[in-house]
C-alpha cells in the first residue's frame, strides 16, 4: 500500500513513543483503546461527542472518520491521523493538518489518549513530536490548537510548549455551548524538548502532499 499511499511509511519516533498513520489493520486497536475510556463520563473534551457513542457504534464511526480523512487528503487540505504506540500498545491518536499550507504555512493539531495512560507526560511528548515535524521538516511558520476553556490538561500541555493565548470563541459542543480557548505557537515561542525527533518516510510523504 505504501507505493500507492506513501503516507503509510511516515514514522515519527520520540524517546517513548512511535507515531505513524493509522492503517485499516490498526483500526481495531484504535477502537479498543477508545472503548477503554478517554475521559470521565459527562466531561467531554471533544467538539463532536464521538467518544460517548454506544460501544456498537463507536467502531464504525471511527472507521468512517479515518477513511474520510484519507479520501479528503489533497494538497489544499490534509489531515494526518497518527496512531500513538507506547511499549508496543496503541494508546491514542495525534492529528496534524492544514488548509492552504503552501500559502499559510500553518498547521492545527488535536489528540486523544486512553485514560489509563494519562498523567505521564505522553500528551506533551506526542504534541511536541508533531510540532517538531511541522516546523523542522514541513517548514510551518505557526501551529494552532484549541480546547474547551475548562480543559486544563490540554491547555497545560500547550503552555508547557510555549503556546500563546489566541482568543476565544463560543462553539456548539455536542448539545451544549462551550467557550473555546484558541492557542498559537511559532518556532520562536516553541519550548523545544531536550530530545531529538527521529523521522522516517518524510521525503515520500512531502512529495505526496506536494510540500517542498
Amino acid at each position: 500500500m505504501s507505493s500507492i499511499w506513501p503516507l503509510f511509511d511516515l514514522t515519527l519516533t520520540t524517546p517513548r513513543l512511535e507515531l505513524r498513520p493509522i492503517t485499516d489493520q490498526d483500526i481495531p486497536a484504535a477502537v479498543d483503546a477508545a472503548r477503554s475510556g478517554i475521559h470521565e463520563p459527562g466531561l467531554n473534551p471533544f467538539s463532536t461527542p464521538w467518544s460517548e457513542l454506544p460501544g456498537d457504534e463507536l467502531g464504525s464511526n471511527m472507521a468512517r472518520w479515518y477513511w474520510r480523512c484519507r479520501a479528503d487528503c489533497t494538497r489544499e487540505s490534509w489531515t494526518l491521523l497518527l496512531g500513538i504506540w507506547h511499549e508496543g500498545q496503541f494508546i491514542g491518536c495525534q492529528d496534524v493538518g492544514a488548509k492552504e499550507f503552501a500559502t499559510l504555512k500553518t498547521v492545527t493539531t488535536g489528540s486523544w489518549l486512553k485514560q489509563s495512560v494519562h498523567g505521564h507526560g505522553l500528551g506533551r511528548e506526542m504534541r511536541a513530536a508533531v510540532v517538531l515535524y511541522a516546523f523542522d521538516w514541513l517548514g510551518a511558520e505557526a501551529a494552532g490548537s484549541e480546547a474547551a476553556s475548562w480543559n486544563n490538561a490540554s491547555l497545560s500541555v500547550s503552555r508547557s510548549l510555549g503556546y500563546e493565548l489566541n482568543g476565544t470563541t463560543r462553539k456548539s459542543w455536542g448539545t451544549e455551548v462551550q467557550t473555546v480557548q484558541h492557542v498559537r505557537l511559532t518556532p520562536q515561542t516553541f519550548k523545544r524538548p531536550d530530545w531529538e525527533l527521529q523521522v522516517d518516510g518524510h521525503e515520500a510523504a512531502a512529495k505526496f502532499l506536494k510540500i517542498t
